[in-house]
């Protein structure tokens, strides 16, 4: 029981550093904040779980209503 509460609590940060990762490569330069690109990577690099969490909280801008696709 408890090995498989291990692994899931691993699958899901790896989960939530492959998300990350990938986001960040992925946002356009003009939407990131406070870093540029690469030190948001080197920050998810040297620190995988913090710099996750701190992409998703703290490193795009959200986008504006004009650059949403409206939905039918």
């Amino acid at each position: 029981m408890t090995s498989a509460l291990v692994y899931t609590i691993y699958l899901i940060v790896g989960a939530l550093y492959v998300y990350a990762l990938v986001d960040c490569i992925r946002t356009p330069a003009p939407r990131i904040r406070i870093l540029p690109k690469a030190g948001w990577l080197i920050v998810m690099v040297l620190l995988p779980i913090l710099g996750a969490i701190a992409w998703r909280n703290l490193g795009k801008r959200s986008t504006s209503p004009e650059d949403r696709v409206p939905v039918s």
